[in-house]
């Protein structure tokens, strides 16, 4: 009685083991979180490359690797740009795929009922095209049956999003001069963006402007004889013009959200003009800041402040001068800790 029992088992799990067949993909290309390849519109005509493989049997009909803006699962549409289709007999188990947003784009004029085509230039919205692959369910009397349906068996879901739209142009809300130094604040960057701020010495009619011998001393160090012209610094970044400028540009680059943006190695008494741009993460970048021009200044230690603010040069417990005036002189002290704390 237990004979035809043991040949059900036997049977079924021959059939069982039978599935349906399933994709797993796989990029080279950095993506962010979520398996999500942002592409900016500079990049709109680049190749993606994914590669493919396949386990499981093509049970009827085709399995199809394609791109849409609708969820996995079906058949491809009209609008969906398809990549690969695999017959039941076919062996084939692994290969590569490239496409470009550009195709993605042009693919949607092939209906009526996903929208118009359109071009790297005319789709200036966002927009989210998925990496999907499709074949027919299997199921039935256990599980040997190949269904109509077809759904979903690509793993994991890729995702390229078209990011056409560049940062607003952000704002210099404050330069903070510092010893051979300045630290910029620039307002208008959203979270996952890049600030990148670019500063070149302001042409001058003095020619050893800012040179060790009259650093500082210069009565018109720093004016713009020529602001406007274009015979200054040129941007390593295209959007910055840095007009009026002269001699090489320096740029610092620094994550939205951690701080002001800080250039070193300048010259005290030598005035700078700075702008700045925002770089989104798709790479995306803003229109230029408008400029703004600051100057570094010699920073004393803390002695030196202690004996600017009136104190005496000598030790032991009358060394801050006692009574009023010595806590005049703390105070003053006091202050400049202060806005040390406070220059970032």
């Amino acid at each position: 009685m237990r004979l035809p029992f043991i040949g059900l088992l036997l049977f079924a799990s021959t059939a069982v083991a039978q599935v349906g067949p399933a994709v797993s993909f796989t990029s080279a290309t950095t993506t962010t979180s979520n398996n999500t390849v942002t592409v900016p519109k500079s990049e709109c005509g680049n190749a993606r490359r994914f590669t493919w493989t396949r386990t499981g049997n093509i049970c009827g009909g085709s399995l199809f690797i394609y791109a849409t803006t609708g969820t996995c699962g079906g058949e491809p549409t009209a609008t969906d740009l398809k990549l690969v289709s695999l017959g039941s007999s076919d062996s084939t188990t692994t290969g590569t795929v490239n496409f470009s947003v550009q195709q993605l784009l042009a693919a949607r004029g092939g209906g009526t009922d996903g929208g118009s085509a359109a071009t790297c230039d005319s789709q200036t919205s966002e927009i989210s095209f998925n990496l999907c692959a499709s074949a027919r369910q299997v199921g039935g009397y256990l599980g040997t049956e190949c269904q109509t349906a077809y759904a979903n068996v690509g793993s994991p879901t890729f995702v390229l999003k078209y990011d056409p739209q560049p940062p607003a142009t952000p704002t210099i809300a404050a330069v903070i001069p510092r010893d051979s130094a300045l630290s910029v604040q620039v307002d208008g960057a959203e979270a996952d963006s890049t600030v990148i701020v670019e500063v070149a010495m302001v042409a001058s009619a003095d020619t050893d402007a800012g040179t060790d011998g009259d650093a500082g001393t210069d009565a018109d160090a720093g004016t713009d004889t020529d602001a406007g012209t274009d015979d200054g610094g040129m941007g390593l970044v295209g959007s910055l013009a840095l007009e009026g400028t002269t001699g090489p540009v320096t740029r610092v680059d620094k994550a939205a959200g951690e701080g002001n943006v800080v250039i070193t190695g300048l010259t005290n008494g030598v005035t700078y003009r700075l702008q700045a741009i925002i770089r989104d993460a798709a790479g995306n970048e803003s229109p230029a800041s408008a400029s703004v021009d600051a100057t570094p200044v010699k920073s004393n230690g803390l002695f030196d402040a202690y004996v600017d603010a009136g104190g005496q040069e000598r030790g032991g417990c009358a060394a801050a001068g006692g009574g009023l005036a010595g806590g005049a002189v703390l105070a003053a002290l006091g202050i400049w800790l202060s806005s040390r704390r406070k220059v970032s």
